[in-house]
């Protein structure tokens, strides 16, 4: 395994061009708006000042474990450093050992609301786990958000320590902090990316992403030497690869009142989280599905009698016949990507779209005499099947 990653970081850094893309990539970056990156900055924002130690830290932090925890298996971390005590939030969506993290931190500095520092990278980490959790990847991917940081990244610095201390094969990290302000043109067009020479590879990643998806990324990526002025640091100093996504041009609200989402540039701040999930995406190798889901249609079945919605015995037809009203009731699975979608269709017309197990469809209106039912299950790379039922009914 480490032969076959050394081999692949190898290309990267021969061929810069060298990524793998796939229509499911495609659809995942599209689905990161700036409503929802809104969303995210706003709640994060409206705790107040969210200096660690404090309730509001506090009550930022169970916000986003429960966030987590509506896509992805998340737990809070107790760390503790010299007289400071605080959690950090950690979400997975497992793989191999390989371990690749996106990252930002939640706390912030007295008097601030910190909606660019860091409640802009935070909506990109939130964003990561709730655009990518129906998806499998080869390698472990790890969202994280870390308290601590305005006190000297002390929350980073023990998650990383500790990982070193488990002999944790964490390939690379992305630490996004203060990726919402753009005040001119050639600034909401560019962003900073922080680096090492042992790191550039993942800069490289992220340039293809950003070349390759320019018309919903549209920035061009400014090469930096790492500064240990944020979370990556903590990673860089134990030995691990690590970027950091950085806005182009300096935030003058920074560290104080008015740093509020009122002077957050949504678009310029989606587009930072997409190139930032397009790289992870990259990274962490997404596992395409080309198998077909399975679907059944349960009921009604054929050579049977249904009244009003109750099977009532098995009759000698092909068909099934039906007094009165019938739910059709459908059973869908799929192994690899899991069922996006169950569609259901009434003589050729879409009749349903059922998002969410137990998948089913009423029939009550006014129906005569012989029909045929249909139910189309979709996985999450669009591979479909399908099953069929004819039936006679007299419902009036």
């Amino acid at each position: 395994m480490k032969r076959i990653l050394a081999f692949a970081v190898l290309l990267i850094l021969i061929f810069p061009n060298f990524v793998i893309y796939s229509e499911a990539q495609d659809s995942i970056l599209e689905e990161i708006t700036e409503e929802i990156v809104e969303e995210y900055i706003l709640a994060l924002q409206n705790f107040g000042p969210r200096v660690t130690g404090s309730k509001a830290c506090n009550d930022a932090g169970n916000y986003i474990l429960q966030e987590f925890q509506k896509y992805v298996p998340a737990r809070k971390i107790q760390w503790e450093y010299s007289s400071y005590k605080d959690y950090n939030i950690e979400g997975e969506i497992k793989g191999d050992e390989q371990i690749f993290i996106v990252c930002a931190h939640y706390d912030s500095v007295p008097n601030s609301p910190g909606a660019d520092d860091d409640a802009s990278g935070v909506a990109a980490v939130l964003v990561a786990a709730r655009v990518l959790r129906n998806y499998n990847f080869e390698h472990t991917i790890r969202f994280v958000t870390f308290s601590g940081e305005e006190q000297g990244l002390l929350g980073s610095h023990e998650y990383a320590r500790l990982a070193r201390e488990r002999n944790e094969s964490i390939v690379g990290v992305l630490n996004a902090d203060m990726i919402g302000y753009a005040k001119s043109e050639n600034g909401r067009k560019r962003v900073i990316i922080q680096e090492t020479n042992s790191s550039m590879w993942i800069t490289n990643l992220s340039i293809n992403i950003s070349r390759k998806y320019e018309d919903i990324i549209g920035l061009e990526i400014y090469r930096e030497r790492s500064q240990p002025y944020s979370d990556h640091h903590s990673f860089i100093r134990y030995g691990y690869n690590a970027t950091f996504f950085f806005e182009y041009e300096f935030n003058p609200y920074y560290h104080s009142p008015q740093d509020t989402i009122d002077k957050i540039d949504l678009s310029y701040a989606t587009r930072v989280a997409r190139l930032i999930v397009g790289t992870l995406v990259e990274m962490a190798k997404l596992k395409e599905d080309y198998i077909k889901p399975s679907v059944h249609i349960e009921k009604p079945k054929s050579g049977y009698l249904y009244f009003n919605d109750k099977e009532i015995i098995p009759i000698r037809m092909n068909y099934s016949l039906i007094i009165g009203r019938i739910t059709v009731e459908a059973t869908a699975f799929d192994n690899e990507s899991g069922i996006a979608r169950v569609e259901f269709y009434l003589d050729g017309e879409i009749k349903k779209v059922d998002e969410e197990a137990p998948y089913n469809y009423s029939i009550d209106e006014r129906i005569l005499f012989l029909h045929k039912v249909e139910a189309i299950a979709y996985d999450f790379y669009n591979n479909t099947q399908k099953d069929e039922v004819r039936f006679i009914i007299f419902s009036i």
